[in-house]
This record gives structure tokens, sequence and C-alpha cells, in this order.
């Protein structure tokens, strides 16, 4: 950070607390530094005990008068990112953290779309309902067995919206995936079948 660069920050707060009001929007400007600018990306910290006053700074009021005064000194129209910190080594953990942020949103993604691809096919269901039995807490209370029978009666009828029952081979998994329910939750398999075939919905229920 060269004196030019800081001098210029400095000029760019003053302006801003010329704009806003409130002791504790002035203090959180005044804790508020330049940490670096990379390209358009304008990276302005406060230090970890001043974080707190973050909300201050991204009040819309507050960063329209800062964008706007970064765009007039820099001639460019500036993205600002508000960090916690004051130092480049701040500015890369915060880059770190964002990218295994965006990592694990990928990740759950992909999973997601596997999971989808997944269904693609009754066996593949049949598989799903007796995990999601495993899975399931204290599954030998019948409060929890009953709640995980509402969670199969919506996912095998999302189920029929994608896989149509056309053929007998269609047929015999349908009926094999409610026996397989029906088991799990110790209730008769046409009992199963009626509610997940025939049960009227919550919104039908309510017309």
């Amino acid at each position: 950070m060269n004196q030019e660069m800081q001098q210029a920050w400095n000029a760019i707060r003053e302006r801003v607390k010329q704009k806003v009001s409130g002791p504790t929007v002035y203090r959180a400007l005044d804790a508020l530094q330049l940490v670096t600018i990379e390209g358009e990306t304008v990276v302005l910290g406060l230090p970890s005990e001043a974080y707190s006053l973050v909300g201050h700074i991204n009040n819309p009021t507050v960063r329209k008068w800062i964008e706007q005064y970064l765009e007039e000194a820099y001639a460019f129209r500036p993205q600002v990112v508000i960090i916690e910190g004051a130092t480049l080594q701040d500015w890369q953990l915060h880059q770190r953290k964002q990218e295994e942020l965006r990592r694990l949103s990928e990740q759950g993604t992909r999973k997601r779309e596997a999971e989808s691809r997944v269904y693609s096919n009754w066996e593949a269901v049949y598989e799903q309902v007796g995990r999601k039995f495993a899975e399931t807490p204290g599954r030998s209370l019948a409060s929890n067995r009953a709640r995980y029978l509402n969670e199969m009666i919506a996912f095998v009828r999302d189920a029929l919206k994608r896989l149509p029952v056309e053929t007998e081979a269609d047929e015999r998994q349908l009926n094999r995936i409610i026996e397989r329910i029906a088991t799990n939750v110790d209730a008769p398999p046409a009992v199963v079948a009626w509610l997940i075939l025939h049960a009227p919905t919550t919104s039908e229920a309510e017309r």
C-alpha cells in the first residue's frame, strides 16, 4: 500500500463521513481501512476488534457513497469487498474461505445432480427407501416411523412423476418398494399402497 493510495482513501473516507451521520457510523468509517486494489476490486477491511460494526459499512447509503467516491477517484466502477482484518494476509485468508465455500457449494450441486440421476430407475428408488430408513433416528419409535412413512409417501409420489408405471415389470418394482416401506413401518402393504397412490394430498384435502 503506497502513501498516495492511502491518502486518496483517507480523503474518500472523509467525504463519505460528510454524507452520513451517527457516532457509530463514524466509528465504523474511522476503523475502515484500504487493504489493496486488485484490478477493479477494492478490498476494504475492518480490524477484528471493530468487525462488529460491519453492518454500518454495509448500510446501502454508506456503501453507495463509498462506491461513488471510489469510482470518482479511480475512474472505474469498483467491486467493493469488505473483509475482517486489515492486512494482505487477511485478504488472502478471506479468499481461501470464499474458495472453500464455492467448492462446498459446487460439491453440493454435483451431489444433488448425482442423486437426481440415481433416482432415474425403480431399483435406485428401492435402495433409497432402505437407506432413508437406516438413517432414521430412533426408528423403533412409532412416531419416527410415521415421519419416515410420510417422507416416503412424498418421495415415491415424486418418483412416479418421473418414472411412470407402464409395464408389468414396473408394477412389480413399485410393489416391491411399497412392501419394503410397509415392512419398515410395520404396516399392511395395501394401506401403504393406498396412501401413496390414492390418499389425497394436503392441498386436495384442504379444498
